[in-house]
Protein backbone atom coordinates (compact mmCIF):
# COMPACT_ATOMS: atom_id res chain seq x y z
CA UNK A 1 0.00 0.00 0.00
CA UNK A 2 2.83 2.80 0.92
CA UNK A 3 4.99 1.50 -2.73
CA UNK A 4 1.21 2.20 -4.22
CA UNK A 5 0.90 5.54 -2.46
CA UNK A 6 5.09 6.56 -3.47
CA UNK A 7 4.09 5.69 -6.92
CA UNK A 8 0.91 7.65 -7.57
CA UNK A 9 2.15 10.10 -5.23
CA UNK A 10 5.74 10.65 -8.09
CA UNK A 11 3.02 10.49 -10.45
CA UNK A 12 0.89 13.28 -9.62
CA UNK A 13 4.15 15.54 -9.00
CA UNK A 14 5.22 14.55 -12.44
CA UNK A 15 2.09 15.76 -14.30
CA UNK A 16 2.11 18.68 -12.05
CA UNK A 17 5.41 20.13 -13.21
CA UNK A 18 4.16 20.25 -16.68
CA UNK A 19 6.65 18.65 -18.74
CA UNK A 20 7.71 15.92 -15.85
CA UNK A 21 11.22 15.66 -15.63
CA UNK A 22 12.02 16.12 -19.17
CA UNK A 23 14.29 19.27 -20.34
CA UNK A 24 12.33 21.72 -22.75
CA UNK A 25 14.52 20.61 -26.27
CA UNK A 26 14.38 23.81 -27.53
CA UNK A 27 15.96 25.09 -24.43
CA UNK A 28 18.62 21.98 -24.56
CA UNK A 29 19.18 22.83 -28.13
CA UNK A 30 19.70 26.09 -27.93
CA UNK A 31 22.36 26.16 -25.38
CA UNK A 32 23.88 23.41 -27.16
CA UNK A 33 24.28 25.88 -29.74
CA UNK A 34 25.11 28.92 -27.88
CA UNK A 35 27.79 25.94 -26.22
CA UNK A 36 29.74 25.25 -29.75
CA UNK A 37 29.22 28.77 -31.32
CA UNK A 38 31.16 29.94 -27.98
CA UNK A 39 33.94 27.46 -28.47
CA UNK A 40 34.05 28.34 -32.08
CA UNK A 41 34.35 31.80 -31.05
CA UNK A 42 36.91 31.58 -28.69
CA UNK A 43 39.10 29.25 -30.45
CA UNK A 44 39.09 31.81 -33.18
CA UNK A 45 39.65 34.44 -30.79
CA UNK A 46 42.72 33.21 -29.21
CA UNK A 47 43.90 32.51 -32.42
CA UNK A 48 43.95 36.24 -33.48
CA UNK A 49 44.82 37.35 -30.05
CA UNK A 50 47.83 35.23 -30.04
CA UNK A 51 48.90 36.06 -33.95
CA UNK A 52 48.73 39.80 -32.58
CA UNK A 53 50.82 39.07 -29.10
CA UNK A 54 53.79 37.49 -31.70
CA UNK A 55 53.61 40.44 -34.43
CA UNK A 56 54.39 42.46 -31.25
CA UNK A 57 57.07 39.99 -30.24
CA UNK A 58 54.94 39.25 -27.25
CA UNK A 59 54.60 35.43 -25.78
CA UNK A 60 51.52 33.97 -26.81
CA UNK A 61 48.98 33.19 -23.94
CA UNK A 62 48.07 29.92 -22.95
CA UNK A 63 44.29 29.02 -22.74
CA UNK A 64 43.55 27.99 -19.52
CA UNK A 65 39.94 26.37 -19.06
CA UNK A 66 39.79 27.31 -15.47
CA UNK A 67 39.96 31.08 -16.61
CA UNK A 68 37.50 30.22 -19.50
CA UNK A 69 34.88 29.41 -17.34
CA UNK A 70 34.82 32.53 -14.96
CA UNK A 71 35.13 34.58 -17.95
CA UNK A 72 32.20 32.94 -19.56
CA UNK A 73 30.20 32.99 -15.83
CA UNK A 74 30.62 36.70 -15.90
CA UNK A 75 29.50 37.15 -19.56
CA UNK A 76 26.52 35.10 -18.85
CA UNK A 77 25.35 36.75 -15.61
CA UNK A 78 25.72 40.16 -17.94
CA UNK A 79 23.72 38.50 -20.73
CA UNK A 80 21.04 37.36 -18.31
CA UNK A 81 21.21 41.39 -16.69
CA UNK A 82 21.77 39.37 -13.48
CA UNK A 83 24.83 41.71 -13.00
CA UNK A 84 25.07 45.11 -14.59
CA UNK A 85 27.91 45.11 -17.36
CA UNK A 86 31.13 46.19 -16.54
CA UNK A 87 33.61 45.27 -14.16
CA UNK A 88 31.27 43.98 -11.63
CA UNK A 89 32.72 41.01 -9.40
CA UNK A 90 36.37 41.57 -10.77
CA UNK A 91 38.71 41.44 -7.50
CA UNK A 92 36.07 38.19 -6.20
CA UNK A 93 36.67 36.58 -9.60
CA UNK A 94 40.57 37.62 -9.33
CA UNK A 95 40.74 36.10 -5.96
CA UNK A 96 39.19 32.83 -6.94
CA UNK A 97 41.23 32.06 -9.54
CA UNK A 98 43.78 32.94 -7.32
CA UNK A 99 42.84 30.35 -5.26
CA UNK A 100 41.87 27.40 -7.72
CA UNK A 101 45.43 28.33 -9.75
CA UNK A 102 47.73 28.74 -7.27
CA UNK A 103 49.24 31.83 -6.62
CA UNK A 104 48.63 34.50 -9.56
CA UNK A 105 50.98 37.09 -9.78
CA UNK A 106 48.31 39.96 -11.41
CA UNK A 107 45.16 39.74 -13.03
CA UNK A 108 43.27 41.86 -15.55
CA UNK A 109 40.04 41.68 -17.85
CA UNK A 110 38.45 43.16 -20.39
CA UNK A 111 35.06 43.21 -21.25
CA UNK A 112 32.82 44.07 -24.36
CA UNK A 113 28.91 43.89 -25.62
CA UNK A 114 27.60 43.81 -28.78
CA UNK A 115 30.23 42.78 -30.96
CA UNK A 116 29.60 40.15 -33.51
CA UNK A 117 32.68 38.40 -34.23
CA UNK A 118 36.16 37.38 -32.22
CA UNK A 119 38.01 39.81 -34.86
CA UNK A 120 35.84 42.63 -34.28
CA UNK A 121 36.33 42.37 -30.53
CA UNK A 122 39.81 42.07 -30.94
CA UNK A 123 39.98 45.49 -33.31
CA UNK A 124 37.39 47.30 -30.81
CA UNK A 125 39.84 46.61 -27.96
CA UNK A 126 42.83 47.15 -29.67
CA UNK A 127 41.89 50.44 -30.48
CA UNK A 128 41.18 51.35 -26.86
CA UNK A 129 44.39 52.40 -25.19
CA UNK A 130 43.68 50.67 -21.91
CA UNK A 131 42.33 47.74 -23.22
CA UNK A 132 45.10 47.52 -25.74
CA UNK A 133 47.68 47.60 -22.10
CA UNK A 134 45.84 44.31 -20.93
CA UNK A 135 46.15 42.74 -24.16
CA UNK A 136 49.75 43.63 -24.44
CA UNK A 137 51.08 43.32 -21.28
CA UNK A 138 54.06 41.00 -21.31
CA UNK A 139 53.94 40.02 -18.01
CA UNK A 140 50.47 38.08 -18.89
CA UNK A 141 51.15 34.65 -19.44
CA UNK A 142 47.13 32.56 -19.46
CA UNK A 143 44.12 33.87 -20.24
CA UNK A 144 40.26 32.79 -20.71
CA UNK A 145 37.56 34.29 -22.99
CA UNK A 146 33.74 33.96 -22.16
CA UNK A 147 31.01 35.06 -24.58
CA UNK A 148 27.58 34.63 -24.33
CA UNK A 149 24.58 36.50 -26.01
CA UNK A 150 21.35 37.35 -24.55
CA UNK A 151 18.02 37.01 -25.51
CA UNK A 152 18.09 39.57 -28.30
CA UNK A 153 21.39 37.84 -29.67
CA UNK A 154 23.68 40.67 -28.62
CA UNK A 155 26.85 39.10 -27.64
CA UNK A 156 28.61 39.43 -24.24
CA UNK A 157 32.36 39.26 -24.04
CA UNK A 158 34.62 39.13 -21.32
CA UNK A 159 38.28 38.35 -21.13
CA UNK A 160 40.30 37.85 -17.96
CA UNK A 161 44.54 37.67 -18.16
CA UNK A 162 46.70 36.34 -15.16
CA UNK A 163 50.15 36.02 -14.88
CA UNK A 164 50.91 32.67 -12.92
Amino acid sequence: MTKLFMCLTLLVLGAACGKGFKQDDSESSSRASQESDSYSINQQYISLVNEYRIRKKLTPLSNQVIIEEAAEAHSKGMALHTRPFGHYGFSLRCRRLYNRLGSTKACGEVVAKGHKSAKEVLNAWLKSPIHRQHIEASYYTHTGLGVHKDSNGEMYWTQIFVEL
